[in-house]
């Protein structure tokens, strides 16, 4: 009773730390991934010493004839956590040695102890038929939210901020508008959509075969219009694509599916295409009543018209020969007829694009020669953010890398892409030897992400991880897992353990566990004090923004001494001070992040204010190397050095004036350089805007007469 109870505890607690993943932006933004670090670091505390005490008292009350049974150890969860395990090891060696970025290593340190606890907790609710079902209800309740949420805030009836995306650009957008849902990135939520309606639409074969009553065919065919239209809502090519190859996996697997899959599925999503072109021609931004209507009228007649498709292909009578080719024909016209209401619609973003696949080719070629320099283990989180200013080969905008292997093998090398590649060709495999309904939407969650920066948002790797788990204990939820199922598989090795356990005599025996047990809860309690001050630091920085100066101050010191390496916080702490608490204070975050453009800029402005000419030009030079294609940044140093030089012009210093117009002039030139050189670059992109500003251009005489000032003056003072 006490176990059933623990895995009923462990399921709530992962699906509300599921939930939390996918309302907070999926887990994308460093304060959600600390606090949802931290939640999953108190989940594993609590079952750990669940298990320690629940061995005390097996010890009490049953002497050493029986060990309790502890967290699972198969096979397929030793591999599991053995490639997450060795993957946040390479983190940590990054963070005790000098990463790019301190705070984006413990970042990744926090997502990866995050994904093994999942793994860890998922296992252990699975192992009994009350703890599956909590987690299949979990993830049905956890697309319902994303599904949902997004939907109502087309429809104006819940606000989302960034929920839609809107832009001008037909290249991004062939109707003005994508649904980004909670995720805000239209990308990477079509893809998670997919996963879904993937997961619905392979459940169906047992729901056909078993010839269920009405209601529950009808509950079956119900979540698939709206998931088919959340993704359709997204326009993003690269999750369609993902979700087409998962489908065709998915039948090639399982072949005898098709036909009944297409009879239940086809009036469905061909209602969805239809909702997708009503609303794709009001923008997403529907009258509601009339927009109400017309979605429950198409939700409705999707379902009936699937449940009536379903009756004509089993009908018996005397024309039941033709009843299942009737019924296959039909569904394939309706099916045909959803693919040209979809590509009439996107026909120009479908067969265009050239402008982001021409921009995510520039982007992977700098990230593979940035991959060159480190190979073998990387350069530590963050390393794509902290380094794509300062090598970029052309001004395009993008802080993220846009393939989640690309960014795996610049933060941790070539042996952190093999580790994460045995992981997810394990999953996969496991998954398809098990025959699992899981393996398609699986499929779309990896395969997006060779396209995108879907692993960026911690959720996915949950949604993978849950997938996984759920694939691997048992297909319907409504059964306890039998024999040869994974609750049955983990139990035998502990089984044989207590029996061995048994035939000991003496303490000697049952002395390991709860020092294993200790020697877990000691890292494992570290890691989520770690979570926690990160969170703290984070959330402390956020109410700053909303304070009054001396307030502000306060808080922002707080969040330093939480967490040193808070680059965003010293630079804001920084714009408060006086240079001489100014440089010091950026100085000493630099150490944590020696190539952050932001405190190398700031530096330089620090220096200018106090007159540092020599120091100011250094820094000014090193800030623009880090940030090169940023007219506002190259236009300011050139601007503050002239300035510089006409302060010890006034001031009768004319070594400091020639200095500091040397530097500005240099700085200028290389400037015009830059300019010249990437205009006559044939393909050019350039996002940024990047140019050489008139107000720039103008200060080359103010740099000569400085100059020439300079040599009279030293002239004059000549005997």
């Amino acid at each position: 009773m006490a176990s059933n109870t623990l895995h009923r505890v462990c399921g709530m607690m992962l699906i509300g730390l599921g939930l939390g993943a996918s309302i907070r932006s999926g887990m994308f933004f460093d304060e959600d991934i600390y606090w949802i670090g931290a939640g999953f670091g108190v989940l594993l505390l609590l079952m750990t010493g669940a298990d320690w005490h629940g061995a005390v008292q097996g010890r009490k009350n049953h002497g050493m004839g029986k060990l309790p049974e502890a967290v699972p150890s198969d096979r397929e969860l030793r591999v599991v956590l053995g490639c997450i395990c060795a993957i946040l090891l390479i983190y940590v060696f990054h963070g005790i040695g000098r990463p790019l970025s301190l705070e984006g290593t413990m970042k990744e340190i926090i997502l990866w102890g995050s994904y093994g606890s999942f793994a860890i907790a998922a296992w252990r609710a699975c192992r009994t038929g009350p703890g599956l079902r909590i987690m299949h209800a979990g993830w049905h309740l956890l697309g319902a939210v994303l599904c949902g949420s997004a939907l109502l805030a087309v429809y104006g009836l819940m606000e989302l901020p960034y929920g839609i995306y809107h832009t001008a650009d037909a290249d991004i957008s062939a109707t003005g508008a994508r649904l980004g849902g909670l995720l805000q990135y239209p990308n990477t939520f079509g893809a998670v959509m997919a996963a879904f309606l993937l997961e619905r639409l392979f459940a169906l074969p047992s729901v056909l075969r078993n010839r269920t009553g009405t209601l529950r065919a009808a509950a079956a065919l119900l979540p698939l219009a709206p998931y088919t239209a959340a993704l359709l809502l997204t326009e993003s090519r690269g999750a369609w694509l993902a979700a087409a190859l998962a489908c065709a996996a998915g039948f090639a697997k399982e072949r005898r599916a098709l036909a009944p899959l297409l009879v239940a599925a086809a009036a469905p999503v061909a209602s969805a295409a239809l909702l997708y072109r009503q609303l794709a021609d009001a923008r997403l931004a529907p009258a509601v009543l009339p927009g109400l209507l017309w979605l429950a009228g198409l939700w409705a007649g999707g379902v009936l018209a699937g449940l009536l498709l379903c009756r004509w292909r089993h009908s018996g009578g005397p024309g039941r020969r033709y009843a299942a080719p009737g019924a296959l024909g039909a569904a394939a016209l309706l099916a045909a007829a959803a693919i040209v209401v979809i590509l009439l619609q996107v026909q120009d973003r479908t067969l265009g694009g050239a402008a982001t696949l021409s921009a995510r080719r520039l982007m992977y070629s700098d990230a593979w020669q940035l991959a060159r320099s480190s190979p073998w283990l990387g350069r530590g989180g963050e390393t794509w953010r902290q380094s794509y200013l300062a090598i970029q080969s052309q001004p395009y905008v993008g802080a993220e890398v846009h393939n989640g292997y690309m960014d795996i093998l610049l933060n941790t090398g070539i042996i952190g892409l093999l580790l994460v590649l045995i992981l997810v060709i394990f999953m996969v495999a496991r998954l398809i030897a098990a025959s699992s309904r899981f393996m398609p939407p699986a499929l779309v969650l990896i395969g997006h992400a060779s396209v995108d920066f879907d692993w960026g948002f911690g959720l996915v790797w949950l949604l993978l991880l849950w997938l996984t788990v759920m694939g691997l204990a048992g297909g319907s939820p409504d059964e306890a897992p039998q024999h040869g199922s994974m609750a049955t598989r983990l139990t035998r090795p502990f089984k044989r353990w207590n029996q061995l356990q048994a035939g000991y005599e003496g303490e000697r025996a049952p002395s390991l566990l709860p020092r294993l047990r200790v020697m877990a809860i000691l890292p494992l309690a570290a890691w989520t004090f770690l979570a926690a001050a990160l969170g703290i630091s984070e959330l402390q920085e956020r109410w700053a923004a909303s304070e009054p100066p001396g307030r502000q101050i306060l808080l922002l010191r707080s969040s330093l001494k939480w967490n040193p390496a808070n680059t965003d916080g010293a630079i804001k702490l920084s714009a408060w001070l006086p240079p001489s608490e100014q440089i010091p204070l950026l100085k000493r975050s630099m150490v944590h992040a020696p190539n952050h453009p932001g405190l190398s800029w700031k530096l330089a402005e620090g220096y200018s204010l106090r007159g540092e000419s020599e120091e100011a030009a250094a820094w000014f030079k090193r800030g623009i190397e880090l940030d090169r294609f940023n007219p506002v940044k190259q236009t300011r140093a050139v601007l503050k050095l002239a300035a510089l030089a006409d302060w010890h012009r006034r001031a009768g210093d004319s070594a400091g004036a020639v200095e500091a117009a040397r530097a500005g002039w240099d700085t200028l030139k290389r400037y015009r350089f830059l300019a010249a050189a990437l205009h006559e670059l044939d393909p050019f992109r350039n996002d940024r805007g990047f140019h050489l500003s008139v107000l720039a251009a103008r200060q080359a005489n103010r740099f000569d007469n400085t100059m020439k000032w300079g040599e009279r003056a030293h002239a004059a003072r000549q005997p």
